[in-house]
Order: structure tokens, then C-alpha cells, then sequence
């Protein structure tokens, strides 16, 4: 990868991580876009269960992630280490994306663009299903009664109210068709960008780039906020890493 690679500076308890490194493609970008290095404290990481880490999503105290290897499948996971807990297969294939809204799993199936409904259960019982129209979904997120999915065949945020109806289509600017996993963290919207290797920050408003943070690991995948940090997933180094974001400008 082209770019450049920079030790991380590791506090407090993340100082067993100090062979992380970060490393971020040069990428494109619009002109007013920042891009710093990110010294991120990295509270703790573990190892991935898995070797296809697609997406990550937070409720009930635990972690989510979906891992679309071969026929794919979705794993509870404890959040303090990483221990799995559960992990089903699906009745529709691999998983692309996850998210939640507090009382269902819903989860994009991205060859066909449809996303299903599961009890948030160790068996994630399958009770609905609803075609977006889409036609590979790499990021979700729920929001005050709206779903949010990033299709990277338009380069796109699609909203969708929740009968699934669809509402107004965001852009990406370029250098952001690559995202894999969205979330809404601290008050703002974050994006993981599988290619470059980067964590975008971005505009409520319009989803327009605000900054590009270099990120632990080489290939982010899947964004998780658990209401006080941010758990970024890595496909390269097949990691989970625990982030606090206080450090942020």
C-alpha cells in the first residue's frame, strides 16, 4: 500500500498494543478535507473470530459482527475480550452490513440488496425481510426513527424510514466508494474506508467529509459505538480495536 506507516502512540492501558502502527493511503479527497494522524487512545483490541469481518453493530451490552466468509455468519461477541458467545449461519447467505434499532438485529444481505429483521436473540430468529433496492449494502446505521445505508454500487447513503420506505440519497465525495461500516458516534457520523485506511468523520447535514483520521490495522471494516467508545473492526490485521474518541479535535 502506497501512503505511509507511523507508530502509534499508545496511553495508559493500550500500552500492550504498542506494535500497532497506522497506515493510510494518500487517497482522494476534496480540498477543505483534513488529514491527520489519528492518536486515538486504543483502550484494548482482540483477535476477530472469523476471517470476513463485514460489519460490527452494538446493543444489549454486546457486540455484533458480521462475517460474510463463504456462507457467512453472525456472532455475538463479549465486548470486554472478544469471547465469542453465539454464531448462526443465515437462511440468505453472507452478510454485508448490521445495525440496530435497540429492539431488532437488521441485516443487509448485500448480493441482493435485502435486509432482514432478527430477534436479538443467540439464534436471531428471522422475522421479516424488506427489499432497498439495492445492490451492495457496506454500512448501516439506525438514527431517530431512519435507517441509514451506504450502497457502494451508487456511491450513496440511502435513507429509509421504518416501513422501508426510501427517502433522500446522499453522495460520497470521492476516495469514499470503499466505505465499509458506518456509525453515528459522539453525536456525529463516522465511516471506515476499507481501501485507504481511513476513519471518516463527516457532516450531519450532508454527509460531506469534515476529517480523515489515520486508523490502527491496514484495512478497516465495521463501525460500533457502545455510548462511550468506538469499536473499529480491521480485515488486514483481523482485530477489533476499543477507541476513545475524546482525543478528537
Amino acid at each position: 500500500m502506497k501512503g505511509f506507516r507511523t507508530g502509534l502512540t499508545l496511553l495508559g492501558a493500550a500500552a500492550v498494543a504498542a506494535a500497532l502502527v497506522l497506515s493510510c493511503d494518500g487517497g482522494a479527497a476534496a480540498p477543505e478535507v483534513q488529514k491527520r494522524q489519528s492518536y486515538f487512545e486504543v483502550v484494548a483490541w482482540f483477535a476477530t473470530p472469523g476471517k470476513g469481518l463485514a460489519d460490527l453493530a452494538w446493543a444489549r451490552g454486546n457486540l455484533w459482527l458480521a462475517d460474510e466468509e463463504g456462507a457467512g455468519r453472525i456472532y455475538k461477541l463479549d465486548a470486554a475480550n472478544g469471547r465469542v458467545l453465539s454464531a448462526v449461519g443465515t437462511s440468505y447467505g453472507a452478510p454485508t452490513a448490521l445495525c440496530t434499532d435497540g429492539t431488532f438485529l437488521y441485516v443487509a444481505h448485500g448480493a441482493t440488496g435485502d435486509v432482514y429483521r432478527h430477534e436479538l436473540t443467540p439464534r436471531l430468529e428471522e422475522r421479516a425481510r424488506f427489499p432497498t433496492g439495492l445492490a451492495d449494502v457496506r454500512g448501516m446505521y439506525f438514527d431517530a426513527g431512519t435507517f441509514y445505508l451506504f450502497d457502494q454500487a451508487t456511491g450513496g447513503i440511502h435513507e429509509f424510514d421504518t416501513s422501508w420506505n426510501a427517502g433522500p440519497v446522499w453522495r460520497v465525495g470521492p476516495g469514499e466508494e470503499t466505505i465499509r461500516g458506518l456509525a453515528k458516534a459522539d453525536g456525529r457520523i463516522w465511516s471506515a474506508d476499507w481501501r485507504d485506511g481511513w476513519l471518516n468523520r463527516h457532516r450531519r447535514t450532508s454527509f460531506d467529509l469534515n476529517l480523515k483520521f489515520c486508523t490502527p490495522g491496514w484495512h478497516p471494516a465495521g463501525l460500533a459505538w457502545d455510548g462511550s467508545h468506538l469499536y473499529l473492526g480491521d480485515t488486514g490485521a483481523r482485530r477489533i480495536y476499543k477507541l476513545d474518541l475524546s482525543t478528537a479535535p
